[in-house]
């Protein structure tokens, strides 16, 4: 059998994820081949200095039902339910307000909840696959998001419960920076192209992270 050798000069494969400093490259992820849109937009130092106040014990871990009609009132409920005042939180609840915007249009208004949380702990610490269809992310405080290239991914040890250390090929995990913006594509029918990735290791830094993310169901 023949076989024809590839051109050195053949153009690299789009990547399937998309990385720019404007919040339209998020509209990228209704791309069929993209699993991940990333906006990496600047420190908002008002938002920066209304979050610093906040403990790691003051906003646990909840995935709280939305959508597009009630998401405002629900965020503030929430902070008023931890007894924390809305009104100290101004320019964090109009941000979350837009990112939310956009994520209801994106994802086409499916069944969504919201979690808006602060921690001092470790969280899914292996990398993973999501199983809901879209989710939104962004860390306003301490580390952020890992995640891997597809490339960079051994699927075979991922889908069989394998450690870190072996479902990475090869290199380092990219990561997102704080107030960075990125939606993910899940594997609902695990057809092995979600955006693989973990939360950050930060027992032991002193940091208390303060995390926003929206997930649309399947």
């Amino acid at each position: 059998m023949q076989h024809t050798a590839m051109s050195l000069d053949a153009p690299a494969a789009p990547s399937p994820h998309l990385v720019g400093t404007g919040p339209e490259v998020l509209e990228s992820i209704a791309l069929p081949d993209i699993n991940l849109s990333l906006w990496q937009r600047p420190v908002e130092l008002h938002i920066a200095r209304e979050v610093a106040v906040l403990a790691a014990s003051q906003l646990p871990k909840r995935r709280l039902r939305t959508s597009a009609d009630s998401f405002a009132g629900d965020v503030t409920a929430l902070l008023r339910e931890r007894r924390l005042d809305p009104r100290s939180f101004d320019h964090l609840l109009a941000d979350l307000c837009l990112l939310a915007d956009r994520f209801f249009t994106l994802s086409g208004n499916r069944d969504t909840r919201f979690q808006l949380v602060t921690t001092d702990s470790n969280n899914c610490g292996r990398f993973h696959v999501d199983t809901r269809y879209l989710r939104m992310i962004c860390t306003y405080q301490g580390p952020a998001t890992e995640w891997l290239r597809n490339e960079q991914v051994d699927r075979f040890m991922l889908e069989r419960g394998a450690p870190n250390h072996k479902i990475i090929r090869f290199g380092e995990p990219a990561h997102f920076e704080p107030f960075w913006v990125g939606i993910m594509k899940g594997d609902p029918d695990r057809s092995g192209n979600g955006l693989v990735h973990r939360s950050p290791p930060i027992v032991g830094t002193g940091q208390t992270r303060v995390l926003f993310c929206l997930d649309a169901e399947p």
